[in-house]
C-alpha cells in the first residue's frame, strides 16, 4: 500500500492512468476521494477503471455521488455511463462460495491440535464486516467497513498475486539456511504462501520456522477462504498464534522449546486489522531476553563445575579410562540432521565408542526447523557430566555460551571448511582441545602445535558389510558392467558460475575466472603433490590477473574451497566422459547413481537415480562387475573403503599416489642431511635433494610460488598421511589416467573374473584390518590422552 500526500495525489493518479495501471490508480483514488470528494473528474475516472475490471458494485457507489450541476453534456455522459454500468456485474462474490475451502483448512489445523474454534467463532461474529469481490482478471479483493461505516480495501486494492511475485525476498532467502521469519499478519496470504514455498527444504531437509501472529482471528479467516492451504497448514514449521492470547502463546512456545529459534526478520502485514495491538517485535525481544538470561545463568553454573578440572585431572581421567583403571569416558557429541554423510559417520563413531566400552550421547535437531540451542546442550551436560565433547568440522569458538570452557573438545575435521579454519577461530582452540582429520598441513603452516592435530582418513564400518549373498532380485536390479555413485553432478562450469555469483570480492572473481580458464588445460603430473599443483594454478592465476593475494583467508578460500572443488569436478567429469564414450561405442552397461545426473548436459542418458547409503549401496557395489572411484582423494576415502569392505571391485582414476615414492626418498634425504627448518631446506644445494624437491614440488619452492608456506612442515605432513600405494599393493593394476588406459583396464577385468575376484579379496582384507571405525576412534582417544599427558609440567 502506498501513502500519498495531498500535494502529490492528483499527479500520481494521472501517472497511474497514463501508465495503464488500474490497480495502482484505484488504490490511490479510494484514499484521494476521501479527502477530495468534489473532484468529479477523478471520481468518473475511477468509475471507468472499476468498469474495465468488471467491478460494477464499487463503480455504482462512486457514481451515486456525482451530479451534472445542470450541464447537459455532463448529464448526457452520466446517463451513458449509468447505462453501461447496468450491464456490468457488480463483481461481488458470496463468502459461502469458499466455505468448503475454509472448513477444509480448519480441519487441517484441527488435525495438528490447533484451536480452530477461535477462528470459526470470530468469522461467525465478524464475517459480515467483510465483502469479497473478484475482478475480470480473476483477482480477489476484500473490503471492510470502518467504525464510520466507510468501506476500505484491505490491505489495499491491488493485484495481490502479482505483487507477491514481484516482492523482493530478504537477502538471506538465497542462503542455504534462511530465516526464521515472523509474519505480523498474512494479509490475503499470497506473499506468505510464496515464502513458505521458497523456504521449503533449502538444505538437506532444513526448512526454516515461519511464525504467524494474528490478534484478530476473522482477518486470518480471509486468507483461509481464498487459498487451499492443505500442504502449508500441515507443515509443522508453520506456527500459528491467533486471537487475543497470541502473546502468551508465542512466549510460551519459545519458553517451552529451547531449540525453537527466534525470527531473524519480520514481515509487517497487519494492515487488515481494525484495532491496535502490541508490536510483535516487542514480544520477540522480551522472550529472547528471558532465554538469554537463562543461558547465562546455566553457563555460569556449568563453568563453576568444570573450572575445578585442571589439566592433571583431564590427563588422569583419560589415562584411567583408556587403561581400564577407571570408569569409561562419558562423551557428548552433536551432529546436524541437515547433513548426509556426517549423520552416518556420527552413527558409526557412536557405535565404535560403545564397542570400546565408553558412553556416548548424540544431540541432533528434533524437527526440520529446530536449531539445537545452548540450553539443550546445557541440560545434556548437566545430565551426562561428559569428559569430552565430540563434533565434526567445528571448533570451540563456534560454541560460545554453549560449552564450559574447561570441557575438552575433540574435532574431527572431515571437510576442511575455510569458514571454520580461520585464524580467529583457531586462535580460540583451547590447549585441552584436540583435532583429527585432513587439515593438519594448514594447522602446522599457521604455526599451531603439531602435536595437537592427528592426520587420519575417514574409515569404514566393516561390521555393516556381513557377507550375505545377493538375491536374484538384487542382482537383476543392480547388476551392470560399470557403475559410479556420487551426488557431484554439477559440472565445473555450473559450480564456477554459482560460486562466482556468491563471491562479492571483485579481485576474487577475477582470480576465479582465471583459474576456471587455466585448470582444464593445466598439465596433469601424477608424480607431483596435488597441493603443489593447486598452488601452481593459483600462482599462474595471480600472474595473469597481475594480483598478489595477501589476505591469508582469501588465499585459503581460493585454494581449499573454490579451486579444490573446481578441480574435483574437472577430475571426475573428465573421467566420466571417457567411460561414457566407451559405453556408447561398445554397448556395455554403465550407470551413474546419485542426485542430479538426469539434468547433466552430456551424461543424463546414464542416470540411474539416487541410491541409499547402507544395504542398497552394498548391493550395488557387489552387483556391479566394476565400480569406479573418481576422486582426487584416491582410494583411501570412505566411499571406496565401504565398497571394498562389502566386496566390490574398483577401478580408480590415478591421483598423485605416484608421488609417494618420491616423497619417501625426499624425506630420507632430508633426514640424512640433518635439515631442521624450511630456510635450511631452501638453502641446501645438495644435488640429490634438489632433484627430489623439483620432482615432488616442481618450482614451488621459489618464493613467489609457495607464498611463505612452511615447506618442511608441509612435507612432513604429507609423509604422515597414509598413501594408497603403500597400503594396497594392487593399486597400480586398477588405476587409469586416460581414455585409452581406462579401456584397456576395463576390458581386461571384464574378461578376467578370477583376477578381479582375487584383487577384490586382497584389498578387502586390508580395509577390514586397517580402516575400521573402532580402531580409528580408539586411536583418536589415545592420541588425545598422550597430548593431555604431555601438558603436565
Amino acid at each position: 500500500m502506498t501513502t500519498l500526500t495531498l500535494d502529490t495525489d492528483r499527479s500520481e493518479l494521472l501517472r497511474c492512468l497514463e501508465s495503464r495501471d488500474p490497480y495502482g490508480f484505484l488504490d490511490r483514488a479510494a484514499r484521494y476521494l476521501d479527502v477530495s470528494p468534489a473532484d468529479h473528474q477523478m471520481r468518473l475516472a475511477a468509475v471507468r477503471e472499476y468498469v474495465r475490471l468488471g467491478l460494477g458494485g464499487p463503480a455504482n457507489e462512486l457514481l451515486a455521488d456525482v451530479n451534472s450541476d445542470g450541464d447537459r453534456r455532463a448529464e448526457s455522459a452520466l446517463v451513458a455511463l449509468r447505462q453501461e454500468l447496468a450491464s456490468v456485474s457488480i463483481g461481488r462474490i458470496a463468502w459461502s462460495v469458499y466455505h468448503h475451502q475454509f472448513e477444509a483448512n480448519l480441519a487441517v489445523m484441527n488435525d495438528r491440535g490447533l484451536d480452530c474454534g477461535v477462528i470459526r467463532d470470530a468469522w461467525r461474529r465478524d464475517g459480515r464486516r467483510y465483502q469479497l469481490f473478484r475482478d475480470a482478471a480473476g483477482r480477489h479483493h476484500v473490503r471492510a467497513h470502518d467504525d464510520a461505516w466507510r468501506w476500505r480495501w484491505i490491505p489495499y486494492f491491488g493485484d495481490h498475486p502479482g505483487s507477491a511475485e514481484r516482492q523482493a525476498f530478504p537477502d538471506d532467502v538465497q542462503q542455504l539456511t534462511p530465516g526464521p521469519y515472523l509474519f505480523d499478519g498474512v494479509a490475503l496470504g499470497h506473499l506468505f504462501a510464496r515464502i513458505h514455498q521458497r523456504t521449503l527444504d533449502t538444505f538437506h531437509g532444513y526448512s526454516c520456522a515461519l511464525f504467524v501472529i494474528e490478534p484478530e482471528p476473522a482477518v486470518l479467516a480471509l486468507a483461509l477462504h481464498l487459498h487451499d492451504w492443505y500442504a502449508l497448514l500441515s507443515d509443522e514449521r508453520v506456527r500459528l498464534f491467533v486471537g487475543p492470547e497470541w502473546k502468551t502463546q508465542l512466549e510460551q512456545a519459545w519458553d517451552g522449546d529451547p531449540d525453537l529459534p527466534f525470527p531473524t526478520r519480520a514481515f509487517a502485514m497487519g494492515q487488515c486489522r481494525a484495532g491496535e495491538h502490541e508490536p510483535a517485535l516487542v514480544v520477540v525481544e522480551r522472550a529472547g531476553q528471558r532465554r538469554n538470561d537463562a543461558v547465562t545463568a546455566s553457563a555460569l553454573e556449568l563453568n563453576a563445575r568444570y573450572d575445578a578440572r585442571d589439566v592433571a585431572y583431564r590427563a588422569r581421567r583419560f589415562r584411567d579410562a583408556l587403561s581400564g583403571g577407571g570408569p569409561p569416558l562419558r562423551i557428548l557429541a552433536a551432529v546436524s540432521t541437515h547433513t548426509t554423510f556426517l549423520q552416518y559417520s556420527m552413527r558409526d563413531v557412536r557405535d565404535a565408542l560403545h564397542a570400546l566400552g565408553h558412553r556416548c550421547e548424540v544431540l541432533t535437531e528434533s524437527t526440520d526447523h529446530a536449531i539445537t540451542g545452548p540450553l539443550t546442550y546445557h541440560h545434556a551436560i548437566q545430565s551426562l557430566d561428559p569428559d569430552l565433547f565430540f563434533v565434526f568440522d567445528h571448533v570451540r569458538p563456534e560454541f560460545r555460551n554453549v560449552l564450559p570452557r574447561n570441557l575438552p573438545v575433540l574435532t574431527w575435521d572431515q571437510d576442511c571448511l575455510p569458514q571454520v579454519f580461520t585464524r580467529q577461530n583457531l586462535d580460540g582452540v583451547a590447549r585441552h582441545d584436540f583435532l583429527v582429520g585432513c587439515s593438519r598441513a594448514r594447522w602446522v603452516e599457521m604455526r599451531y602445535d603439531p602435536g595437537q592435530y592427528l592426520t587420519c582418513a575417514i574409515p569404514t564400518r566393516a561390521d555393516r558389510f556381513a557377507e550375505q549373498p545377493l538375491t536374484d532380485a538384487e542382482r537383476e536390479r543392480y547388476g551392470c558392467d560399470v557403475s559410479y555413485v556420487s551426488h557431484a553432478s554439477r559440472t565445473a562450469d555450473e559450480f564456477h558460475l554459482e560460486q562466482r555469483t556468491l563471491q562479492k570480492n571483485p579481485d576474487a572473481v577475477r582470480m576465479m575466472d582465471a583459474m576456471h580458464a587455466i585448470l582444464p588445460d593445466w598439465p596433469n603430473r601424477p608424480h607431483v603433490s596435488l597441493g603443489v599443483l593447486t598452488a601452481e594454478v593459483l600462482g599462474e592465476a595471480c600472474r595473469r590477473c597481475k594480483l598478489e593475494i595477501r589476505d591469508p583467508e582469501m588465499r585459503n578460500w581460493l585454494l581449499e574451497w573454490y579451486l579444490w572443488r573446481l578441480g574435483d569436478r574437472v577430475f571426475r567429469h573428465e573421467a566420466l566422459r571417457w567411460v561414457a564414450d566407451w559405453a556408447r561405442r561398445t554397448g556395455r552397461s554403465f550407470r551413474i547413481y546419485g542426485n542430479g545426473w538426469d539434468r547433466h548436459p552430456t551424461l543424463s542418458a546414464f542416470a540411474a537415480g539416487p541410491v541409499e547409503n547402507g544395504h542398497e549401496l552394498s548391493c550395488l557395489n557387489r552387483a556391479s562387475r566394476i565400480n569406479l572411484q573418481l576422486m582426487p582423494a584416491g582410494m583411501i576415502h570412505q566411499r571406496a573403503l565401504d565398497g571394498l569392505a562389502c566386496g566390490g571391485f574398483f577401478l580408480a582414476r590415478s591421483t598423485h599416489e605416484g608421488s609417494a615414492v618420491t616423497l619417501r626418498q625426499l624425506m630420507a634425504r632430508i633426514d640424512e642431511l640433518g635439515i631442521r627448518d624450511s630456510a635450511a631446506l631452501v638453502a641446501n644445494d645438495d644435488v640429490s635433494l634438489r632433484r627430489l624437491l623439483t620432482e615432488y614440488l616442481g618450482d614451488w619452492l621459489r618464493p613467489a610460488k609457495h607464498h611463505g608456506r612452511d615447506a618442511l612442515a608441509y612435507l612432513r605432513h604429507c609423509a604422515e598421511v597414509d598413501h594408497a600405494g603403500d597400503v594396497f599393493h594392487d593399486l597400480d593394476a586398477i588405476q587409469f589416467n586416460s581414455a585409452d588406459e581406462f579401456e584397456r583396464r576395463v576390458e581386461h577385468f571384464l574378461n578376467h573374473d578370477d583376477e578381479r575376484r582375487d584383487i577384490t579379496e586382497r584389498m578387502r582384507r586390508v580395509v577390514l584390518e586397517r580402516f575400521s571405525y573402532r580402531s580409528t576412534v580408539d586411536r583418536f582417544l589415545h592420541a588425545m590422552a598422550d597430548f593431555l599427558a604431555a601438558q603436565i609440567v
